[in-house]
Order: C-alpha cells, then sequence, then structure tokens
C-alpha cells in the first residue's frame, strides 16, 4: 500500500540509513535450529543435489588379498530453492521533502518480517516432522514408523515414536530408540542423543527433565540420568511435539541452503509511478538426507 508525504509530520530520506535499519531488525531475532542442528551453506545453482551412498561392512579377516565390498547406490535428494520477496512503496513527494519517521519504522518492520520468516522456515522441517504431506527421499515423512532402510532393503525403520507425553519415562524410551536405529545395512551406527527439542507448550517440561540433578518425577531423591542433556525450545514448533536428536549427525544429515540470504534493495520508478520501491529478498530451502538422527512424538 503506497505512503504518502502527508501522513509523515517530519521525514527525511536517507536508503543506505533505512537498509542499515533492516539489517539490524532482522539480526535482532537470531536463529534458533539454523545453528544448532542444520548445516549451514551458501548455493551457486537454482537447486542442489544428494547422492546417499550405502554403508560398508566390517574388514575381513587377510587371506592374502585385500577384501573389497561395494556401498549400495541410494537415493537422490534434490534441494530447490523458496523465492520470496515483500516491500513497501513511497511517493516522490515524501522523498523529495526529506523526512524519516515513518520510513525508519516501515524498513525495521520490514527486516523483522524476513527475520520471522527465516525462524518459520528453520522450524517447519520439526513442525512437519509427521505429516505425510511433506515426505522426504523415500515419500514418508521424517518422523516416520515406515521407512525404509535403503532404496534396496524395505525393511520398516522407525524413528517415530507416536503420540508419547514428553516425561522421564517416555524421554528414555526415546533415546533408546535414536541409540538403536542401525545404518543400511542394520549395523550400529554409535547415535549420542544429546539435544531435546521442543516447542513452547513443553518448555516447563523440559527444564524440569533436564536441568534438575535430581528425578523431578520421583519423591526419592534419585539422580536425573537425563540431567544435562541440552534442550532449546522452538516457539514455531506447534503443540506438545518434542524431539530427541543427535546434534553432530543432525548437521551431516539436515542442511540449509542460502541461494540469496535476506537483503535490502530500494529502485525509482522515475518514468512511470514516480514511487520509490524499498524491498527484501530472499532464496533459501532446507532438507534432510537421511533420518536417523532424529526421534519424534507427535504428543497431544
Amino acid at each position: 500500500m503506497p505512503q504518502h508525504s502527508d501522513n509523515f509530520p517530519s521525514l527525511a530520506d536517507i536508503d543506505p540509513v533505512l537498509a542499515e535499519i533492516f539489517y539490524q531488525s532482522y539480526r535482532q531475532f537470531p536463529q534458533i535450529l539454523i545453528p544448532a542442528i542444520y548445516t549451514e551453506r551458501t548455493s551457486t545453482k537454482a537447486k542442489e543435489t544428494d547422492k546417499r551412498v550405502g554403508s560398508l561392512g566390517d574388514p575381513q579377516l587377510w587371506a592374502g588379498q585385500v577384501h573389497y565390498d561395494e556401498a549400495d547406490n541410494d537415493y537422490e535428494i534434490v534441494y530447490t530453492h523458496t523465492h520470496r520477496s515483500l516491500g513497501f512503496k513511497v511517493d516522490v513527494e515524501l522523498a523529495e521533502d526529506l523526512q524519516y519517521q515513518g520510513l525508519f519504522d516501515s524498513a525495521a518492520a520490514l527486516g523483522q518480517s524476513f527475520a520471522r520468516r527465516t525462524l518459520k522456515d528453520e522450524a517447519a522441517t520439526l513442525e512437519n516432522a509427521f505429516s505425510a504431506t511433506y515426505p522426504g527421499y523415500d515419500a514418508v515423512a521424517l518422523c516416520s514408523a515406515s521407512h525404509a532402510r535403503s532404496k534396496t532393503d524395505a525393511t520398516a525403520v522407525s524413528n517415530y515414536y507416536g503420540t508419547g507425553a514428553l516425561n522421564d519415562a517416555n524421554l528414555e524410551a526415546a533415546i533408546m530408540q535414536l541409540e538403536g536405529l542401525g545404518d543400511d545395512r542394520g549395523e550400529e551406527i554409535n547415535t549420542m542423543p544429546n539435544l531435546l527439542i521442543v516447542g513452547r507448550q513443553n518448555r516447563k517440561k523440559a527444564f524440569e527433565l533436564v536441568e534438575s540433578e535430581y528425578d523431578p518425577e520421583s519423591a526419592e531423591n534419585a539422580r536425573n540420568i537425563h540431567y544435562g542433556l541440552q534442550f532449546l525450545v522452538d516457539p514455531y514448533i506447534s503443540g506438545k511435539k518434542w524431539f530427541v536428536a543427535d546434534q553432530a549427525m543432525a548437521r551431516q544429515y539436515l542442511k540449509w541452503f542460502w541461494r540469496v540470504r535476506p537483503t535490502y534493495e530500494s529502485v525509482i520508478d522515475k518514468g512511470g509511478t514516480l514511487m520509490t520501491s524499498f524491498y527484501g529478498r530472499m532464496r533459501s530451502t532446507a532438507g534432510w538426507s537421511d533420518f536417523r538422527w532424529l526421534v519424534g512424538s507427535n504428543a497431544s
């Protein structure tokens, strides 16, 4: 919606200042999951691709020559960037009259909008983790009881903990489930569950479960085996969903690509509407190339 000069009693137009306001406002909303569980990369292409390769077997006893194994050809994953933009316009009179106040507020709001969108996008992987509408490379949701062990082995592997509520017993069971996920040959992969991820509704419970030295659900002062487990609260994870993750493995398989980081630009339409357009744009995508770093519960 165009803004006009009579809406701004005292303004001055300095484009570099508006750009700085945009970026400062964007940085006031720090990312939550990108630094914690994503590998962040820069993309130079319209889309990025991953190629899964199977594991190798155990070293064999020496029998006069080296024993060679062959990894299975597994799924291909494609990451396609989403392009987003948003802006606001002002008329030529406002720019000519060198006024500030409303432009400052609009530039700040624009930066906040892009920061908010980034937070929503980084949380979307877990927010949609149980939805068949957002399948991964094996055509099922990220947290599913129906993952194929590999492209050539349809044995079902589950990283779905059902709808169990977040409590001490269920947390331990989910940790054991994550530790038990094998590779494409069913071999141990030494998963180390060290991160609990929740939304707002489970913030208090998560804090009680991992920050208390003694078992919060026992009256016997038993030691809390989950004491010291890291936890994150993401307000864009709705309801009572909760997840246990291996943080190092997450960064190996969960990827965030920036094609164009959130950027501020402006342009003047001198030969047409005489409006100055201030806008931001971003291109990015996120995805996963393996599910074995995570176990999740879609608790209600």
